[in-house]
């Protein structure tokens, strides 16, 4: 059974895909965000460095990007993708390759060639696309077929393909008729992103909104049932307890075994912390099947918990190279259903294991905890469960919220400009006039040692 749960809130979108009722992914979206992952822009060059070989561009009013560019040739427009998105004031990393993703294949503008997913077994699919595909397309374009691809979908991945290239030109055209750098096109809102990616049939989607369920009612993903129920789906199916462990830096597994979960400036580490549990008397094997435990709850916190980059595991330490051969095989395996491409680089004499996670979005974290108070939940988390409750009261009673004149609310986080705008949203939503209740900052000493 595989299922998703969609909470469309005033401030965050939050996605759950669950299989056979196990949450295997999550996805949560800022509604602030001004932009996502895959947006294509006609953008406005601010500075060319030659010799850092990089390309600072103005996608819009407000927003600058950065890519790399090899390129020497002058201009003033350039089409371009968001390829990466930051957390932090950094700006969003650009490619000036196009990608429109479908449900058979991945189309690429910019590049050339014709290749198939890793985890497609079927090699001859290649040769049957090339030999019905129109040449012309191959010769500015990279496809590359998707896992789920059959020989019985090629005909499909043909039309899919062929409808990219007039979507591609009609990008272009617009492109060439605009005067400012702006957004041009976005393929998918969060919903169908989300989807496009897990690309899979879906037996269940339950959604809060009428809308979104219409919408994805209209479109090309296979979802057998779509059910819209006007309540709060993440608390009444506990997904926001799994949330509140996802943000928590230690993980309690059978036997008192611990992982810990830390992020420094340059990578993630994960600690796995035996804590006395002991079964065998010989030390490496003990330490094997130590790691043997943890390593399946290891990929599934990487996956929920979208970590990226370098991922550095310190595993119980072994004296046995054959026995940290099969921890990487054992990760390896585990990480064989991970949408994002990663890879195990070495694990070394020390039982350290090198994982390489390709990044794409921001880490749960990012989203829902403070920036600059990693202690502090995100102003957007914070004003979402404050917008879950009170739509809770709207719904449970109804006539004694509409007699509420004022309602004091504690607010976990400092007074902003920002926060001063969220209250104005919540108190229009609701009808009420809230009275804030902020952290102050002066009960925040800071000491400089």
């Amino acid at each position: 059974m595989k299922k998703i749960i969609i909470q469309k809130g005033l401030f965050l979108d939050k996605i759950a895909y669950f299989k056979d009722d196990i949450l295997k992914k999550l996805k949560i979206t800022d509604k602030n965000q001004p932009y996502f992952e895959k947006d294509i822009f006609i953008a406005k060059k601010k500075k060319h460095n030659i010799s850092m070989s990089s390309l600072s561009l103005s996608l819009d009013e407000n927003t600058d990007g950065f890519m790399h560019y090899y390129g020497k040739d002058n201009f003033e427009y350039k089409l371009c993708q968001i390829k990466k998105i930051y957390n932090n004031e950094k700006n969003p990393k650009l490619t000036d390759e196009i990608t429109l993703v479908g449900k058979y294949t991945i189309y690429i503008k910019g590049s050339s060639g014709l290749s198939i997913s890793n985890k497609s077994k079927d090699d001859e699919i290649i040769e049957t696309f090339k030999n019905a595909i129109n040449p012309s397309i191959l010769s500015d374009t990279k496809i590359i077929l998707r896992s789920n691809c059959t020989k019985d979908d090629i005909h499909s991945a043909i039309s899919e393909t062929e409808e990219f290239d007039k979507i591609y030109s009609q990008i272009k055209l617009k492109a060439k008729l605009t005067s400012k750098p702006q957004l041009l096109y976005r393929q998918y809102e969060s919903e169908e992103l989300f989807l496009s990616k897990l690309n899979t049939d879906i037996d269940e989607l339950i959604i809060n909104d009428k809308q979104t369920a219409d919408r994805l009612k209209r479109s090309s993903f296979k979802i057998d049932n779509i059910i819209c129920k006007n309540e709060n789906l993440f608390e009444k199916n506990l997904i926001n307890t799994q949330i509140d462990a996802l943000l928590s830096d230690k993980i309690s597994m059978q036997n008192g075994i611990n992982l810990y979960i830390q992020k420094t400036e340059a990578m993630y580490v994960i600690d796995v912390n035996s804590a006395g549990y002991f079964k065998y008397k010989d030390k490496n094997k003990n330490a094997h099947h130590i790691n043997s435990i943890a390593i399946p709850e290891i990929a599934k916190q990487i996956m929920l918990r979208d970590l990226s980059g370098i991922i550095l595991i310190d595993f119980i330490e072994m004296n046995d190279d054959k026995l940290a051969k099969n921890l990487i095989n054992q990760m390896n395996t585990q990480l064989e259903n991970d949408d994002r491409k990663s890879s195990v680089v070495s694990i070394t004499k020390l039982s350290l294991m090198q994982i390489i996670r390709k990044k794409e979005d921001l880490s749960i974290s990012e989203i829902l905890l403070d920036k600059n108070f990693t202690k502090l939940y995100s102003v957007e988390y914070i004003f979402e469960q404050i917008s879950e409750k009170l739509s809770n009261m709207q719904i449970t009673d109804e006539e004694n919220l509409e007699q509420i004149k004022s309602v004091n609310i504690h607010i976990p986080t400092f007074e902003s400009e920002k926060t001063n705008k969220y209250i104005k949203i919540l108190e229009e939503k609701y009808n009420i006039k809230i009275i804030p209740d902020y952290l102050k900052r002066s009960n925040f000493n800071i000491k400089i040692h």
